[in-house]
This record gives structure tokens, sequence and C-alpha cells, in this order.
């Protein structure tokens, strides 16, 4: 086997494997959200909610206010934010509605 054809499989190898990788994280990421989503019911406590997302490694969480409360949306930029969980919470702090989409 020449130098160049080494050098091609080492290429493709590098390829492959960084893929597979990113494969990987983008589903872990993917289930990250997913499963923490599941955990925010009616009436759960905003500081609840809080400290279970701030255990997330691959994902983050943006909180926004408005008159009737606030709203939380977590995602992850590994995956392009396409799979996200948004909390709604009511003026009291506890939630009304989270869904996975």
């Amino acid at each position: 086997m020449n130098r160049r054809r080494k050098f091609q499989y080492s290429i493709v190898f590098i390829l492959v494997t960084c893929l597979t990788v990113y494969i990987v994280l983008w589903n872990i990421a993917r289930d990250e959200i997913y499963y923490l989503c599941g955990n925010f019911s009616e009436g759960v406590e905003l500081a609840s909610v809080i400290s279970q997302l701030e255990t997330a490694n691959l994902s983050s969480y943006v909180k926004t206010e408005d008159k009737f409360g606030s709203k939380i949306s977590f995602s992850s930029k590994l995956n392009f934010s396409i799979y996200q969980c948004s909390i709604e919470i009511d003026k009291n702090g506890e939630v009304i509605e989270a869904t996975f989409s």
C-alpha cells in the first residue's frame, strides 16, 4: 500500500470517527431535553425546574418574563435547537405546561 492510499484511509477514518461522535452527542443532547422536559408536570415549582435544568451538560435554557408569568425555552445548540422544551410558568411560580417539540 502506498503512502497516498494510507493517507486517504486515515482521513476517511478520522471523518467517520468525528461523524460518529457527533451523532452520539446529538442523540444524548436530544435525550437530555426530552427526559428533563418530562419531569415538569403541572404544579412543579420554578425553583425545582431551574435546579433540574442546571444539571444539563449539553443544553441550556432561556427564561423570559411576561405579564402572565414566564416562559423557559430549553434546547441545545449541539443539534441546532431542533429539539426544544417550552415550559410555561404562572405568576405563582408553578408550571402550567411543558411541551417537547
